[in-house]
């Protein structure tokens, strides 16, 4: 029978492990609603504070760069300072940064504010996945991990009705600035997050035991995982940036949709989206990680090149190409959390998760930056189907050399060894 002190402390962990995929999940949902909100005022704000197109490009490139130099930073500060303390950091600076974005005069004062928001953007993402994944049952982790990458199309539909309502009901010249001065709310949620949420006491323990140290990704036995876990994030998140930064521009331009069509067209994928980072979960813990990544990789970029090669501007075309587009394209993304998580040891995770995601993502930022200078000689849809290909063959390649994960237990500490002495704990 199982005792009553059993059962309360079963009841804790239930609600610790519920609190923390709720603090992670709104951390990245609110990172979605502050980043894509940059994408719909960026037009705007250009006029207003003489950028060119040129520009406008390379303050987008160099603020993905800045977010992976401070995913890094952030990771290896919630290894030595503990997961929930360093994600209420980030939540704090990137709120505050976007809405300082507001207050920007010229191209220049925009892109040092963007570049500040970028390096606290940039830590979310590792540190909430680190303390989820640890909470998480390894049964369930992939589940878990996709559920709190869904959030973040939760995010990017809450700055998409902020878009449509500010735009509404004040000029283009100043509703930009109101717009990223609503990226202040989340700030109210990294003081709920700190009071409500703690981190896995044996986490803890193994933190206190030893400290974190960056060399130990390149040590041996672990350097193979953190170069090909790099590799994987750079094709995954070639796939993500690359189809959905333009795909306003594509639909505009070369589909010659109207805004509401445009509008319309982005409300599909977002639906898409948020199904395919669930759908990637449940995956994830049926056939495993390796298999559920390369048929999301296989999928996106199918339904990339269905979507540039196919008429999409009749809706009965358009909607179920843009829809499957949304679903593999971002859905290849939901398993990065989980997959991550378990290719690093307790006392690096955050570290190293940081280190593959974001790093990867800056090496990246070149496919956005690639997609639009190639547009000019051979189209936007092509531009961007061509990447989106190469995102998948990327990944595919670090899949092969990469292990299957599936039910680790990755708080099981006897395989984590001190770099200098080589002894387990």
């Amino acid at each position: 029978m199982t005792s009553a002190i059993e059962v309360e402390e079963t009841r804790e962990e239930r609600g610790n492990r519920r609190k923390a995929v709720g603090a992670a999940g709104i951390g990245w949902g609110l990172d979605g609603f502050t980043w894509t909100m940059y994408g719909f005022a960026l037009t705007a704000a250009m006029p207003v504070l003489g950028m060119s197109s040129g520009m406008s490009g390379w303050v987008t490139a160099i603020s993905i760069v800045a977010s992976a130099v401070g995913g890094v930073l952030f990771g290896y500060l919630a290894d030595r300072f503990g997961r929930v303390r360093v994600l209420t950091w980030v939540i704090l600076g990137y709120s505050i940064f976007t809405a300082l974005t507001a207050t920007a005069q010229d191209g220049a004062q925009f892109m040092i504010w963007r570049i500040l928001e970028g390096l606290t953007f940039g830590g979310e993402w590792a540190v909430g996945a680190a303390l989820v994944a640890e909470y998480a049952k390894p049964a369930k982790r992939g589940k878990a991990l996709a559920f709190v990458q869904s959030c973040y199309a939760i995010g990017w539909a809450l700055s998409t009705v902020a878009y449509l309502v500010i735009f509404s009901i004040a000029p283009a010249e100043i509703a930009w600035r109101y717009l990223f001065l609503v990226g202040i709310l989340p700030a109210v949620f990294a003081f709920v997050i700190r009071r409500t949420t703690k981190d896995v006491e044996r986490v803890a323990e193994i933190q206190e035991a030893a400290k974190p140290s960056m060399r130990e990704l390149f040590a041996a036995g672990q350097v193979k995982r953190t170069v090909f876990a790099t590799v994987l994030g750079v094709g995954v998140q070639a796939i993500y940036y690359s189809v959905f930064v333009f795909l306003p521009t594509f639909l505009r331009d070369e589909r010659g949709l109207s805004i509401v069509d445009t509008a319309a067209y982005t409300w599909v994928a977002i639906v898409g989206s948020f199904i395919g980072y669930l759908s990637a979960g449940f995956a994830l813990d049926w056939i495993g990680r390796r298999l559920t990544f390369l048929l999301f990789f296989v999928g996106s970029a199918g339904s990339v090149s269905l979507f540039v090669l196919t008429p999409a501007a009749s809706p009965e075309f358009g909607i179920p190409i843009i829809f499957l587009l949304g679903f593999f394209a971002s859905g290849q993304a939901g398993g990065t959390g989980a997959y991550l998580s378990e290719l690093f040891p307790t006392r690096i995770r955050a570290t190293g998760q940081a280190f593959a995601y974001n790093f990867g993502r800056g090496i990246a930022a070149f496919g956005p930056l690639t997609v639009g200078i190639a547009a000019a000689s051979i189209g936007w849809g092509n531009s961007i189907m061509m990447i989106a290909i190469i995102g998948a063959v990327i990944g595919c390649f670090a899949l092969a050399m990469l292990p299957e994960t599936k039910n680790i237990d990755i708080l099981d500490t006897s395989a984590i060894r001190t770099p200098a002495s080589g002894k387990k704990h």
